[in-house]
């Protein structure tokens, strides 16, 4: 690689890396505090709060592969992201303004849409553009991701605790906004396109990914096992704030620890254990995944609940990382974008929108806690297929080590 050419790279990667930055500070305050708005200021019940999300992630298995294929036949591969981050930003101002429970629902459902499926565009950046030798390796873009997640995280929970949870939909708004302007500032990649096939076959190819059976027990293996989160991430903090009287900062503190213990796995850890195998991780991480939501359904203290939550390292940055590493090295820097999609739309959304609606019902029977003990079923299940992952040969640590 010319010096030139290192330095386009590094230009391009941190302009990415700040973009992704600015996602996840939005991202905390959403995947935490937004059920709360919706609950708090909107009067949603715990149902209907879990079937905003079962209906986003059933919409997402249509609006993904639909979204990849009509990226894979734009000139420049920014146009996904700019396009997600400006339904997000319209879709937060109407909200505001909308009379009925309805249209308020409805809208909740497109920016549950428009922000979970940048995430499989701006890591597909990430992973495209960052090198283990030029700043910012990949790793250290995703920690840093990670950070900010917490930014947003404990920073909506102090604009709770000063301004009451109006403020929780002036952070979206706000960040969105920011996000929206960073994605028109990314540095261009445009894609030369000589014989680009119609939409009708890029969406047929996409689908055709997962006929490969080490994606499919990839994808959906993971998939249910961050899909176990969905109680936690509903209405863990509303939960830690009812049962354990702590004040909205703190609950952002709490959820944040979980976040920091993942983002030094990611900037630390991950590097040194390169030569560990893709679907090893992914069987830890589902292994400490069932044991962190069996011990979350015993009501624990607050000292016990900050060592589980130190296990997000287990039960998301793991299974995480395994992920990544296998479907970059089962596909390649040319099609990861799109595998990264059929990932998010065809496993994840499935089943977050399946434990989504598990986890409003189980909320809503008053059982508090012990709501936990219904997520261990659905990860149970992810980890038996990423079990059966892990006894095929393949999808070796090296495909992923120049990372």
């Amino acid at each position: 690689m010319t010096a030139a050419a290192g330095a386009a790279a590094n230009h391009a990667a941190i302009r990415a890396m700040i973009v992704t930055c600015i996602f996840y500070a939005a991202f905390g305050g959403l995947i935490q505090w937004f059920p709360i708005w919706l609950i708090e200021e909107k009067g949603f019940s715990g149902e209907q709060m879990g079937l905003v999300l079962t209906i986003a992630g059933l919409g997402r298995v249509i609006a993904g592969p639909m979204t990849s294929a009509w990226a894979d036949g734009r000139r420049d591969r920014r146009a996904p992201i700019q396009l997600l981050a400006a339904l997000g930003v319209v879709a937060l101002g109407g909200m505001w303004a909308a009379p009925l429970l309805g249209i308020t629902f409805a809208l909740a459902v497109v920016i549950e849409i428009s922000m979970w499926a940048l995430i499989a565009f701006l890591e597909a950046a990430l992973l495209r553009l960052t090198r283990a030798d030029i700043f910012p390796s990949y790793g250290f873009a995703r920690g840093l991701a990670s950070l900010s997640f917490v930014v947003g995280n404990i920073g909506t929970g102090m604009l709770v605790d000063w301004g009451g949870n109006a403020t929780i939909w002036w952070w979206l708004l706000l960040a969105s906004a920011a996000l929206l302007a960073g994605s028109l500032m990314m540095a261009p990649e445009p894609v030369a396109r000589t014989e680009e096939p119609p939409f009708a076959q890029r969406l047929a190819d996409g689908l055709a990914m997962v006929r490969r059976p080490e994606f499919a027990l990839l994808i959906f293996g993971c998939g249910l096992i961050q899909a176990g989160h969905q109680f936690y991430y509903i209405f863990g903090t509303k939960l830690w704030i009812d049962e354990l009287g702590v004040s909205a900062t703190l609950a952002g503190w709490l959820f944040a620890f979980g976040v920091i213990v993942e983002a030094v796995f990611l900037m630390v850890i991950a590097r040194r254990i390169e030569h560990v195998r893709p679907a090893t991780l992914m069987l830890v991480g589902g292994l400490g995944a069932m044991l962190r939501w069996s011990l979350m359904a015993t009501g624990p203290s607050l000292a016990l609940l900050v060592m589980l939550q130190a296990m997000h390292a287990l039960s998301f940055a793991c299974t995480f990382l395994g992920a990544m590493r296998g479907i970059h090295g089962l596909w390649g820097n040319d099609r990861t974008p799109t595998a990264q999609m059929m990932f998010m739309a065809l496993a994840t959304a499935p089943a977050q929108a399946l434990s989504s609606w598990i986890a409003g019902r189980v909320f809503d029977t008053g059982i508090g806690s012990q709501g936990y003990l219904a997520m261990v079923a659905v990860v149970a299940a992810g980890t038996l297929l990423v079990f059966l992952l892990w006894r095929r040969p393949g999808l070796p640590a090296a495909t992923f080590a120049q990372r």
